[in-house]
């Protein structure tokens, strides 16, 4: 793969990704607004963000050792490492709970995620 198939590749996943991160959201609040739990649709979502996160990662340092980097590197990194670290954060922190409020949790945890990417986007330079 050449530099320029890498950056294609990292610029449509950053842009798929907060597009994603709403869908999480809008899942989690409908199971939430209906009185359920978290289900295989919402984690099953999750997991696939979180692949996503690893994939634009791995794409990234790929753009780094190949010499490129973004113009607001520092807080370009932090948002990209924060993008891959808070889903299993935040699975932690619930302690793998499937309750109505970890429906609420993830909902809002999902627009978070929206934000961290948008974010990282924005400072991509």
């Amino acid at each position: 793969m050449d530099l320029a198939t890498v950056l294609w590749l990292h610029k449509g996943v950053g842009n798929a990704a907060p597009l994603f991160m709403v869908l999480v959201s809008l899942i989690s609040f409908i199971n939430y607004f209906r009185g359920l739990g978290l289900d295989g649709n919402v984690i099953g979502a999750v997991v696939v963000g979180e692949i996503m996160m690893l994939t634009q990662a791995s794409l990234g340092l790929i753009l780094l050792v190949l010499g490129l980097w973004p113009g607001g590197w520092g807080i370009h990194f932090l948002y990209g490492s924060l993008s891959v670290l808070f889903f299993p954060a935040l699975w932690a922190y619930t302690r793998g709970a499937t309750d109505r409020r970890a429906s609420l949790t993830w909902a809002v945890g999902g627009l978070f995620m929206m934000g961290l990417t948008l974010r990282a986007i924005g400072t991509a330079g």
